[in-house]
């Protein structure tokens, strides 16, 4: 009998961070989130194994070697194996998905199971190298997700090397691809219809040719994801990340919609906040082109009488004067167009599919312009 061959797991990680929390009128505001049992402490890159057989892009706990941890959507596993067919093993609750990617295409879309912890990826494929990758297209409200290696019947190769280019996006459930596969706007919260992977981050991304991390968690608002921004594992306060493992050369802040959702923040306070997020960026990113997104949800007919589309214009305004006059240059701010209904909405009145491909063509024209990628 052919003997299986596992990757337990791996050295020369890739590592990448990137938020988003998201705007969702289904979750409230200011969710309380669990701290969660004790984070590891940092590996040890002399005692990791090596040579590399996985890359992990994203933030992942890699102190158990044979058992690393992640949760933040995008996330993604890459690898590389000569052979015909390959298995991935996970361990998970059951209430997140992902997509399969074998040689770069988009297959089939893979949903955990709690009882289960083995998974086929890929099978009958002609006799040779193949990459394989699992993106995690939900966010990190439903659990953590641990991988325990690639199994496969032939040879496990080292992963291919990552793209020159970053980008790290931080946002809400925008950035999350909350509902974007959902039927209508009157739909709630369904695992299944999040997908991160078709988000205008990823999409960008591709079109760039570069790698992204997202940060991003449905309802957080801007203070919250500057909390987030700190952590590997988003639900453990003590799982802090290392800036130097990944360093992007643009970072898309989309935040600030969810600071609208019950109250006016007033300017003097969102331009704080905002400000303190965007100066915590810049200090662990020297030289990191900033883009500062006005997200599509906000506008001034809903709730009545509140405005919100005109008071985050106001504010953003004032932020980015504020930020120019601190002598900052190597920064964007992008309005994106109020999403259009006849393009569809996802759940909740979240973006469709067909408004974040709008909205990454934004993204990389600026991105484009400014940098000549």
């Amino acid at each position: 009998m052919t003997s299986l061959v596992r990757c337990a797991i791996v050295a020369g990680l890739l590592l990448s961070p990137l938020v988003a929390a998201s705007c969702t009128r289904a979750d409230p505001p200011n969710p309380q989130v669990p701290a969660g049992p004790a984070a590891s402490a940092p590996p040890d890159p002399a005692t990791t194994p090596a040579p590399a057989l996985a890359r992990f892009v994203g933030r992942f706990d890699t102190h158990d070697p044979a058992a690393v941890r992640f949760a933040w959507p995008g996330s993604t596993v890459v690898g590389r194996f000569k052979g015909t067919a390959i298995a991935v093993r996970l361990k998970d609750d059951g209430k997140n998905f992902f997509q399969v990617l074998v040689d770069g295409e988009p297959k089939a879309v893979l949903h955990t199971d709690a009882h289960k912890d083995v998974y086929p990826l890929a099978e009958g494929l002609l006799d040779g190298v193949h990459d394989v990758a699992i993106y995690r297209r939900t966010e990190p409200k439903l659990g953590e997700t641990t991988f325990l290696g690639f199994e496969t019947a032939g040879t496990l190769l080292p992963p291919p090397p990552p793209p020159e280019r970053r980008i790290e996006l931080i946002g809400d459930s925008i950035t999350a691809g909350y509902g974007n596969e959902g039927p209508n706007a009157t739909c709630t919260f369904n695992p299944a219809e999040e997908n991160q992977y078709q988000t205008y981050g990823a999409i960008a991304a591709r079109a760039l040719n570069a790698e992204h991390v997202t940060i991003a968690w449905s309802a957080q608002t801007i203070g919250q994801m500057t909390e987030y921004f700190e952590r590997t594992l988003p639900a453990r306060t003590d799982s802090q990340w290392d800036f130097k493992a990944w360093v992007p050369q643009v970072v898309v802040l989309n935040v600030g919609t969810n600071n609208f959702a019950t109250y006016d923040p007033t300017e003097v306070r969102y331009v704080r906040i905002y400000q303190a997020l965007f100066d915590r960026v810049r200090k662990v990113y020297p030289d990191a082109l900033i883009v500062c997104l006005l997200g599509p949800m906000l506008t001034d007919i809903y709730p009545p009488g509140k405005k919100n589309l005109t008071l985050a214009r106001k504010y953003m305004a004032a932020t980015m004067a504020k930020i120019k006059e601190s002598g900052e240059k190597n920064f964007e701010y992008v309005e994106l167009p109020e999403q259009n209904h006849a393009n569809g909405l996802g759940c909740g009145f979240h973006p469709s599919l067909k408004t974040h491909k709008l909205m990454a063509d934004r993204v990389v024209q600026v991105i484009h312009e400014r940098l000549g990628w």
